[in-house]
């Protein structure tokens, strides 16, 4: 029996055409990204992983979109809410999800079997529960702004001035459009 991988992702934007030139994506219209990026995402994940979605899952909300890309999604899918997820009021959308939170606090085990405790926000918070004692904090929405630019300084300055942190983007457009362990996301660790 295979084991059940944990991945996380944020800010795939499924079904919004302006998040094409907002960054500067590789595909020549929504329905391209969209197929691709269901495409790079059933290629990694299994039926039986889990998918932390940290905000920002699907722009579109006509009809049954919504539900129709959830079920070719593989894996069981916890939506941590972004500023964006505006398909959430629709009830046949919503039962394709796991879960759905605003926040969560994780332990993750990684691939050499050490535990990893995760706090998951679809925002970047530079202080934040057990950033002392080594957790790792997970977020998106500042895609490839001058934002997310500005919270790598904030986390590089708290870090020189030994308020320790580990803080990751997991933005897809930082992954190659396609969900990433926490083992993969910590092997970049220090490559910033």
């Amino acid at each position: 029996m295979q084991k059940q991988k944990v991945f996380f992702t944020s800010d795939l934007h499924f079904g919004h055409s302006n998040v094409l030139r907002f960054d500067n994506r590789p595909f020549t219209s929504v329905e391209e990204m969209d197929a691709e990026l269901i495409r790079r995402w059933n290629k990694k994940v299994s039926p039986g992983d889990l998918v932390y979605v940290l905000g920002d899952l699907i722009w579109s909300t006509r009809n049954n979109d919504a539900p129709d890309i959830l079920n070719q999604l593989n894996g069981q899918i916890i939506l941590i809410k972004g500023n964006h997820d505006k398909f959430l009021h629709n009830a046949k959308a919503k039962k394709c999800l796991a879960g759905i939170k605003d926040y969560d606090d994780i332990v993750v085990t990684l691939e050499n079997g050490n535990k990893q405790r995760c706090i998951l926000s679809h925002y970047f918070m530079p202080m934040y529960n057990g950033h002392y004692y080594g957790t790792v904090h997970l977020h998106g929405h500042s895609h490839t702004t001058a934002e997310a630019v500005e919270e790598r300084k904030i986390a590089k300055t708290l870090n020189d001035a030994g308020f320790q942190n580990r803080i990751y983007n997991v933005g897809c457009m930082y992954w190659d459009y396609e969900p990433v362990t926490l083992d993969e996301i910590l092997s970049k660790e220090g490559n910033d």
